[in-house]
């Protein structure tokens, strides 16, 4: 529940896209603390390597701001505590658990078709830095991508999950191993994305253009 949710929430239910209002909140100094930043819609969503992507209303859109406190040799961490965050929130309503995957850096598959991506943005200043972490997951809808499976949470388990009902959840996971990050624990961090990551101790063929 929104109440339950220990970082601010600010909604839009259209937005040309949660990371670029993110940064215009943060270069007005409007943010000083953890904040959540959702929509219904984008219409400028973007992915890695400035791939588009693709909002249809129904799934989760979201960018976490998180003001940086750690020692800069962490930085990298953060995305391992985000991809751990969302696959934690969206595998209790899956079936078959082992189906789900973390695809390095940080896409989440479920039976080998992309159900949800991540987007880390950092913003590092002289007087405040500030991670931005994009968050695109696919509740009821999944896109058409050109040589890219996806797929939706409601394609697989033929119910309709509301994006509020994921927020809570990736809020505290993503608290909850900053804190084990914060700890000092490293080795369950690693450990953790490890066992679930894609292809793990597989051979793979990369093929470049």
């Amino acid at each position: 529940m929104l109440d339950q949710i220990q970082s601010e929430v600010i909604f839009h239910e259209v937005i040309d896209s949660t990371n670029l209002e993110a940064k215009r909140l943060i270069e007005n100094d409007k943010i000083n603390k953890a904040t959540w930043i959702i929509a219904n819609r984008q219409t400028s969503g973007k992915g890695r390597n400035n791939n588009k992507w693709v909002s249809e209303v129904g799934n989760f859109y979201g960018s976490y701001v998180l003001p940086i406190n750690l020692d800069h040799r962490k930085m990298p961490f953060v995305s391992c505590i985000t991809s751990l965050s969302v696959y934690d929130a969206v595998k209790n309503l899956l079936p078959n658990n082992a189906l789900l995957k973390i695809k390095w850096p940080n896409d989440i598959l479920y039976n080998d078709a992309k159900l949800a991506g991540i987007l880390i943005e950092n913003l590092l200043g002289k007087s405040a830095s500030f991670s931005i972490i994009g968050i695109g997951i696919n509740l009821k809808n999944s896109p058409n991508i050109n040589n890219h499976k996806t797929i939706s949470i409601k394609s697989i388990i033929e119910n309709e999950v509301m994006p509020k009902d994921i927020l809570g959840a990736l809020d505290s996971n993503i608290n909850n191993y900053l804190n084990i990050l914060n700890s000092n624990d490293i080795s369950e961090l690693i450990g953790l994305y490890k066992n679930n990551c894609w292809k793990m101790k597989n051979r793979v063929r990369f093929f470049t253009k």
